[in-house]
């Protein structure tokens, strides 16, 4: 019998440049859904003139991009320098300008500050992320960040920690998600097994439980009032002030300095 061959590796590689490529393909939202997120954000804010916007983990820039349409200034960083060139050209071809820069958040700086700190699909509170994104802010700026709705069957299912597998064309895929509350440690692990090519690829995820999809709003319910801000809210994906229930999967939470 055959040694199969085993590939292990992180799920998220932000900055490798292989990932980063493919990620383009597979991992943002569709163009449609993005341009909705950015219009919603501006429902929420409803600025009377041009404001000064900073988009964290900015992606390839569609958010951004749009904004900077609508006549706003908006500096947009992310660590990945794939995704910001690929945001470099869709802003030529757009015609508008956006102060584009490759950065990582976790170390970010900046002199200036803002009306607006955005980030959007999965923001993650690092121990100091709190407390620089209201150093980044204007007083009375806002920040406005999308969270998962922790009553949503699907998150709840994943809060709670499953395994599964299933089978397609000779390849099977298996998936293992749990939390250990004694340890605070989360593990997600995907494993595809290609019986044809004798190769095993297993992508994982491990981290601190806070950073688990169940406790991301909650992380940010205790974090942001931590940091100084206050009037939080939820919203919906369409900007409407969320008042409770199992729908809608995505939230944002918007808090004012």
């Amino acid at each position: 019998m055959s040694k199969f061959k085993r590939i292990r590796r992180e799920a998220i590689r932000y900055g490798d440049p292989e990932f980063d490529r493919h990620y383009i393909e597979w991992g943002f939202h569709d163009r449609e859904t993005q341009i909705g997120e950015a219009r919603a954000i501006l429902d929420i804010l409803r600025p009377t003139g041009p404001v000064n916007m900073l988009d964290l983990a900015c992606g390839i820039g569609t958010h951004a991009i749009y904004w900077a349409e609508q006549g706003h200034h908006v500096t947009a960083v992310d660590v990945s320098e794939t995704f910001i060139a690929e945001a470099h050209k869709t802003a030529c071809r757009s015609g508008v300008s956006v102060d584009l820069r490759v950065a990582d958040i976790k170390t970010l700086e900046f002199v200036e500050q803002f009306d607006v700190v955005t980030w959007i699909e999965k923001p993650h509170f690092h121990a100091d992320m709190p407390a620089a994104i209201y150093r980044f802010l204007v007083p009375g700026g806002y920040f406005i960040g999308d969270v998962r709705n922790p009553e949503h069957p699907r998150v709840k299912r994943m809060a709670q920690g499953y395994r599964t597998w299933r089978e397609e064309s000779g390849i099977f895929y298996l998936e293992h998600h749990e939390g250990n509350e004694k340890t605070g440690i989360r593990e997600d692990v995907w494993i595809k097994i290609d019986l044809e090519r004798e190769v095993i690829e297993e992508e994982f995820m491990i981290g601190d439980v806070r950073d688990g999809v169940n406790c991301n709003l909650q992380t940010a319910l205790d974090e942001l009032p931590g940091a100084g801000f206050k009037d939080l809210e939820l919203r919906t994906a369409e900007g409407v002030v969320f008042k409770g229930g199992e729908e809608p999967y995505w939230l944002w939470i918007v808090a004012r300095r």
